[in-house]
């Protein structure tokens, strides 16, 4: 959740600057400030990934002495972060859509990561590999899930941006 909340505050740092370009029909100025939202977002996530994966025994026995809890814990804490990645993708997606006023596409995302896509991989996944199906499983609906923003961005959003005549103010 550290890197995930560290991820979210910079997201949303962004939504007027979507919404107020978007509104503008500013395209050309959206189209920047998308590519360097999923740019940062993105790099941001594989430094935290990375980072919090090759520590994950130091910060897991910040919170916990027992050795086997620590055992168990690592390839948890490092499965959680191989989604990274996948994670800013999704939040950079959903916020563009909140701020585009997409109500359904920013829903549809918001249901999918933490519910529909990850109940049926979990259940998937927990049959078919067991407890290491279990702790994948929300690395694997994170991927899912951003298949699923970038099929929804290109039929939603990024058609409209390419096919809009834009109103270059300042860009």
């Amino acid at each position: 959740m550290i890197a995930v909340l560290v991820l979210v505050g910079f997201v949303f740092g962004a939504q007027p600057l979507v919404g107020y370009n978007y509104g503008a029909k500013n395209f050309l100025r959206l189209k920047k400030i998308l590519r360097f939202c999923y740019g940062f977002e993105c790099s941001l996530a594989v430094v935290l990934a990375c980072v919090l994966s090759l520590f994950a025994p130091s910060l897991i026995s910040l919170f916990m002495q027992e050795e086997k809890i620590i055992e168990l814990g690592i390839p948890m804490l490092r499965m959680q972060q191989a989604g990274m990645l996948f994670v800013a993708v999704v939040l950079v997606t959903t916020c563009t859509f909140q701020s585009a006023g997409k109500a359904w596409g920013a829903f549809f995302l918001s249901v999918s990561r933490q519910g529909v896509i990850f109940a049926a991989v979990i259940f998937t996944a927990s049959h078919a590999a067991g407890y290491i199906g279990v702790i994948c499983s929300q690395a694997i609906a994170d991927a899912l899930t951003a298949v699923l923003a970038v099929v929804l961005f290109w039929r939603g959003l990024y058609r409209e941006l390419e096919s809009e005549a834009f109103v270059p103010k300042n860009p």
